[in-house]
């Protein structure tokens, strides 16, 4: 090779060199953080405070004699082995484990469970019922909270409205 080749290799790597370090920043250091201007112009806090549960004084070991009542009723029904429920004021969230035969079908179990429920219970229970499997680990895993006595009223409550949401169908 000739010297005029290694001088334009020369000069390719300076330029990639510097091109490389223009747009790298230095090591170790951050950019820049701006504060957001926000301007405020009412009284009113900009964190409002949160609204605490109605359930905030309820006792979680005393509000389910309705899911316990409902969990012997569902396990009455030969396609069920095994259920999780719990109840808080007047709703009620179950989750009844099936037989190998009945997941074929579970839309029309589903019906026919709270068909089943609606003709055991009071009339005015709102019944959330489910065969969604982490529906059922939540619900077990709270079902033991409150049989140790260690959830709150007002933490039953949210943790209820967490568990609703892996509910894929609802009444």
């Amino acid at each position: 090779m000739s010297n005029r080749h290694y001088q334009m290799l020369a000069f390719c790597l300076l330029l990639t060199m510097v091109l490389l370090s223009a747009c790298g920043s230095a090591a170790g250091e951050e950019p820049q953080k701006r504060e957001p201007e926000i301007s405020h112009h009412s009284r009113e806090s900009v964190n409002p405070p949160q609204e605490t549960s109605m359930y905030e004084n309820a006792d979680a070991q005393e509000e389910q004699a309705l899911a316990q009542q409902a969990k012997a009723s569902t396990e009455e029904m030969e396609q069920v082995t095994n259920a999780q429920a719990v109840s808080l004021d007047n709703h009620l969230y179950i989750v009844p484990e099936v037989t190998h035969g009945t997941r074929w079908n579970l839309e029309a179990f589903r019906e026919e469970g709270r068909e089943h429920l609606k003709d055991t219970l009071p009339g005015d229970i709102v019944i959330h019922l489910s065969t969604d499997q982490k529906a059922k680990m939540e619900l077990k895993r709270l079902t033991e909270d409150i049989q140790n006595d260690t959830v709150s009223g007002e933490e039953l409550d949210r943790r209820l409205e967490s568990i609703q949401e892996f509910m894929k169908t609802d009444v």
